[in-house]
């Protein structure tokens, strides 16, 4: 059989799962957990470590990815070493982004441009896989949410862990039969 004509390895596993009446997705598992944080009216950058490991914890999926979404204006996710001298030298390197001053006044109030332009060229989200229930990462880095608001806010973010269900107990699904 040429390769042209060979079916996919996905058509074969669809094929198999029609066959033996088994799904895909049978064995995925997403879980979504959302937090909150409390932030002061300057740059924050915090630590939400924690969370992922509790969000992975709570799930019971050992290994997968883990996503942090931040999905409010004028907040972003990276990755770094939150060491003292490593944050004020990021937060140094944040004021050459554009934006400062600048407002929209079209609206109601005022909205300041340079939260939101800052977050946007960060990035909202971070993925990182984790195996064993332990995040790949390096060892002393953490994902940050970095909060550019000027005033203090109450900051929501999410964590959703998407990997394959724990595999069941031996005899799970099966009822026990009582003597």
């Amino acid at each position: 059989m040429s390769p042209e004509s060979r079916p996919s390895l996905f058509a074969e596993k669809i094929a198999y799962c029609i066959a033996f009446g088994s799904t895909l997705a049978s064995t995925s598992m997403i879980f979504l957990k959302n937090y909150f944080v409390n932030t002061t009216g300057e740059v924050d950058v915090i630590s939400v470590i924690h969370e992922i490991h509790y969000a992975i914890k709570d799930s019971k999926i050992p290994d997968g990815l883990v996503t942090v979404i931040a999905p409010e204006p004028g907040a972003a996710l990276t990755v770094l070493e939150p060491l003292p001298e490593i944050t004020a030298a990021f937060k140094e390197t944040l004021e050459i982004f554009p934006g400062e001053g600048a407002a929209l006044s079209k609206r109601k109030e005022p909205i300041a441009m340079a939260p939101r332009i800052k977050a946007a060229m960060m990035g909202k989200t971070v993925h990182v896989p984790f195996s064993k229930g332990k995040l790949v990462l390096g060892p002393r880095e953490e994902v940050v949410l970095v909060d550019f608001e000027t005033s203090a806010k109450r900051r929501e973010f999410f964590v959703q862990v998407m990997g394959e269900a724990p595999p069941a107990p031996a005899g799970a699904g099966r009822p026990q039969l009582r003597r």
